[in-house]
């Protein structure tokens, strides 16, 4: 390993320490202590959105669905594959370089999120939030990250107005929300609904699943016509991938 390799180790690995010090500490902070602590880790570092930048980039495999994640877009994952759906569409954004917060969703496999390729050392984790703390936690990951993702559970706390708010300070900060499951009182731009059609890898009473067929559908007041795409999500490798479809066989006839 060369030098240059040595240090850039050495940088990713005391990032990656104080980043988890952060998660661990991150939810048990008073609400003022709290906003201040999210935006000293992610304001300094996030990306400047220029008005003329108003999406965010999206996985190729899911581009021929959706082409990009317009900023102050809410977006809503629903379906047997929603919180996947969630996790994909994090990949690019935190690939190039944003940041994203995920806020009450515990059992989210950070493993399976940075097998699909989620860079996970440009991700919050907020395991919950107490009702009185919300409105400052959520503004806070707003004001200092892209993609904020939130559970079924958060969506159901928010008030009317608390949701209106909420969404005004994502399209004001030019960011995105990505909620899985019901969306409560905020307002959906796009809805991408999954179902799974078919897990592959098991035998007759042997094997391991291999990968997984979802189909995905678009819909949305921001979307003029219902879209479907199938991917393996996961594929083999537990990337995202996209489904082959091989080309309809056309007999001959002959003539003359």
């Amino acid at each position: 390993m060369s030098r240059r390799e040595n240090i850039e180790h050495l940088f990713d690995s005391v990032a990656a320490m104080a980043l988890e010090s952060v998660r661990r500490t991150l939810a048990d902070l008073p609400p003022a202590e709290r906003q201040r602590a999210v935006r000293a880790v992610v304001g300094e570092h996030a990306p400047l959105t220029l008005a003329r930048e108003r999406t965010l980039p999206v996985h190729p495999v899911l581009q021929p669905l959706v082409p990009a994640l317009t900023r102050g877009h809410t977006v809503q994952c629903t379906g047997t594959a929603a919180m996947s759906c969630a996790l994909a569409l994090m990949v690019a954004p935190t690939q190039g370089g944003s940041w994203a917060g995920v806020v009450g969703i515990p059992e989210l496999g950070v493993a399976a999120a940075t097998e699909l390729g989620v860079a996970v050392s440009r991700t919050v984790f907020i395991s919950a939030l107490a009702d009185a703390d919300a409105p400052n936690a959520l503004s806070a990951l707003v004001d200092g990250v892209d993609v904020v993702v939130l559970s079924r559970a958060t969506t159901a706390a928010l008030s009317s107005s608390l949701a209106r708010r909420l969404q005004t300070r994502v399209q004001s900060r030019g960011g995105v929300l990505v909620v899985v499951g019901s969306a409560g009182a905020l307002s959906v731009d796009l809805q991408l609904v999954s179902s799974v059609h078919e897990w592959e890898g098991l035998g007759e009473g042997h094997g391991h699943l291999h990968r997984r067929r979802v189909s995905l559908q678009l819909d949305g007041r921001r979307h003029g016509r219902s879209t479907r795409h199938d991917v393996w999500l996961p594929g083999p490798t537990g990337a995202l991938e996209p489904v082959v479809h091989e080309g309809a066989v056309v007999p001959l006839r002959r003539t003359g």
